[in-house]
């Protein structure tokens, strides 16, 4: 089956068992410590989920992602009945953005599927005599008042004023549009050029406590963020000052 939403064309695939009416959707583009992209790929191994549909279009880039030795689009989602992930390990392109997040959303709905999770990494810019905000403080936008509610039951902290650009803001503002349950979590990660996999088990952590059917297990990434933060501790003293990108790090904006 293949159809057209938002611009996009969206084929799915024949797998034993997709997404179907409940299944929770999680939607993982890049973004800052690459948190967002080790939580897909993690959920996607750690669940063995099949690859259930692709987003295609000629905005994306020309490339194929290879995962086991097999090709993959640049937009592609797994799942099964239990949990869905839509992943890219591009940022889409800026006219592709909302079409892309429409496509997701009416892809969920064909399915029956939801509520939509998007998860991101920022960095956080802290001003002139503002408090540090805590490590492990994971924030969440709803698209409506049931949402709302399951953030809080989950004990996420919800951003109360703020501006966000991107999928995730097509996502809520679709989402709340057309009355759909969805959601954003915002994660802070150390660094836009390092995986943090740090942020990324605390957004798993998050995860599991409002879906609780995911049953995910953090404790792998944490041994890993440990090993990789050993390492780079020991680059560092080669080193007078950590490499630099030739891109500025990206941040996102939000106030609190």
């Amino acid at each position: 089956m293949e159809g057209y939403a938002g611009g996009v064309l969206v084929r799915d695939e024949k797998v034993p068992q997709g997404p179907t009416e409940g299944t929770p959707v999680l939607v993982c583009f890049p973004s800052a410590g690459l948190a967002s992209t080790i939580v897909a790929h993690y959920v996607v191994r750690a669940k063995e989920l099949p690859r259930c549909a692709t987003f295609q279009s000629p905005l994306l880039p020309s490339a194929t992602v290879v995962i086991d030795s097999l090709p993959n689009p640049p937009v592609r989602a797994y799942g099964d009945s239990h949990v869905a992930v839509v992943v890219s390990e591009f940022p889409a392109p800026m006219p592709l953005v909302t079409p892309l997040a429409i496509s997701i959303l009416h892809w969920v709905q064909s399915r029956r599927a939801g509520p939509v999770v998007a998860v991101e990494g920022i960095l956080h810019r802290q001003e002139d005599g503002e408090q540090t905000q805590e490590e492990d403080t994971i924030l969440g936008i709803p698209s409506n008042a049931a949402m709302k509610d399951r953030l809080k039951g989950a004990k996420i902290k919800l951003l109360e004023e703020g501006v966000v650009g991107g999928i995730p803001a097509d996502l809520l503002n679709e989402a709340s549009a057309q009355g759909q349950d969805a959601a954003v979590l915002f994660v802070t990660a150390h660094s836009a050029d390092y995986p943090d996999h740090r942020a990324a088990a605390r957004l798993l952590e998050t995860l599991d406590r409002l879906l609780p059917s995911l049953e995910l297990d953090p404790k792998p990434l944490m041994v890993q963020a440990e090993v990789i933060e050993k390492a780079l501790r020991e680059g560092m003293k080669f080193h007078k000052e950590p490499p630099k990108t030739e891109a500025p790090a990206r941040e996102i904006e939000m106030f609190q």
